[in-house]
């Protein structure tokens, strides 16, 4: 269930003053960045993306800093107070023209690790207008308030807790647009005397988290965020690192040695029919090129050649001519011929349908028509560059958000293989001499 979000961040914090002073609560710093980051990324990850701030004291930051949300992925909107404070649940109903027939709700100062589907489920299968989601606290981390029993929320109350409550409100909700014509009224309304007459009403579910939860809105709350978050990060940090030495190994058994070898072979051909090497690519692949030009040359032997180390003349192109024909027009300027081979390095190899690296569309239909050879190392499907190429390496993906710096970084390994290969070497390498 994907519904809009709506994150209650208009609050001045004031039990984190001097902290808060002239600066909102949802942007301290948390574990090296504001919190709110954190909050937005948990929240993408569980699949929404589509956000609504209610904002009051010095909202303008919050905005300054997040946009429209699109560096990060999600689509954020504002509504502010007004010079009128409205409650939270006063704030809500201001930005109903925003939220649609539903809609989550949190605040700007929580850090609710919960499965937010599994919430949304619940609050659709119970029909009712509103849900509040509640955790077993037994007055650890604050006073509990709910009574909440055979998954239903019996009593709630903020002001007067009962001894027999265990549970609390967890700080996440779900309400219906329909919910606001007929609860509470007036300029100010807080969320939790909405709740409350919901709960009277018959129409509040509930949902119990099994995770505790993180605030940042006391000083220890704070802190004791602080601490998690950093601990999480450093968590992630080492795990990324073994996932992508992992991945890493994977890709590397899983290399296809006939595709080298024949890259051995039509590079020894070019060599002994003193073809040259002409070698193509953008980005990381450009700086690929130029580094491996020196090897083809000094180790190998081959005259080899990258159009992107002539720093004036590709400029030159790519404003006379346009960036599409840029490499074309090079190659032939360079009387491209069938004694020649192209070299690729690419993650995406070409596709003009996409738009993806013409230029090396281009030139590699160019080096067909006049006979050249291709080979190249590139990732994903390979594109155009792995259905004309005479050999074609395709990089492996083992995970889509590792692409790129998996693709080449096996370019580098492959090539390095090229020239130390014992028929390709004809020059030793320094360190390899020394004795």
């Amino acid at each position: 269930m994907k519904l809009p979000v709506a994150i209650l961040a208009g609050g001045e914090g004031k039990r984190l003053h001097p902290l808060t002073e002239g600066f909102p609560k949802c942007l301290l710093d948390v574990a090296g960045r504001p919190f709110i980051i954190h909050q937005l990324e948990l929240l993408r990850q569980n699949h929404l993306d589509h956000f609504v701030l209610c904002v009051g004291y010095e909202g303008q930051r919050i905005q300054e800093l997040l946009g429209d949300g699109s560096r990060f992925g999600v689509r954020i909107e504002y509504v502010f107070d007004g010079p009128q404070f409205l409650g939270t649940a006063g704030a809500l109903r201001n930005a109903l023209p925003l939220l649609g027939d539903a809609f989550f709700v949190l605040y700007g100062d929580t850090y609710l690790q919960v499965d937010y589907q599994a919430v949304g489920s619940a609050f659709e299968k119970s029909g009712k207008l509103g849900l509040m989601t509640v955790f077993c606290n037994d007055d650890q981390w604050d006073r509990s308030n709910v009574l909440y029993q055979e998954s239903n929320i019996v009593a709630y109350d903020k002001n007067n807790p009962l001894p027999s409550m265990r549970h609390i409100d967890y700080g996440l909700g779900l309400l219906r647009r329909e919910a606001f014509a007929s609860g509470p009224q007036g300029d100010f309304l807080d969320l939790a005397v909405f709740y409350q007459h919901l709960l009277n009403t018959g129409q509040l579910a509930g949902f119990e988290a099994m995770n505790r939860f993180y605030e940042i809105g006391s000083m220890s709350g704070l802190e004791e965020t602080r601490s998690f978050l950093a601990a999480r990060q450093e968590d992630a940090n080492r795990s990324y690192i073994r996932r992508y030495l992992d991945e890493a190994t994977d890709i590397l058994s899983r290399l296809d040695p006939l595709n080298i070898e024949r890259m051995v072979a039509l590079l020894l051909a070019v060599r002994d029919r003193g073809g040259r090497l002409f070698i193509l690519g953008v980005g990381g692949g450009a700086g690929h090129a130029s580094h491996a030009v020196n090897d083809f040359r000094k180790i190998a032997g081959i005259e080899a050649y990258a159009p992107t180390d002539n720093v004036s003349e590709l400029t030159a192109r790519v404003n006379d001519d346009g960036w599409e024909t840029v490499f074309l027009n090079w190659l032939r300027t360079s009387r491209l011929s069938d004694r020649d081979l192209i070299f690729v390095f690419s993650v995406g190899g070409g596709d003009l349908e996409h738009n993806i690296s013409p230029n090396l569309v281009r030139a590699l239909q160019y080096a067909r028509t006049v006979g050249a050879k291709i080979c190249g190392i590139v990732g994903r499907d390979g594109g155009f560059t792995a259905r004309v190429a005479d050999a074609c390496l395709i990089v492996p993906t083992a995970s889509s958000d590792t692409v790129t710096p998996h693709t080449e970084s096996f370019q580098a390994v492959i090539w390095h293989l090229l020239v130390s290969h014992p028929r390709m070497q004809t020059s030793a390498m320094k360190w390899e001499s020394v004795r």
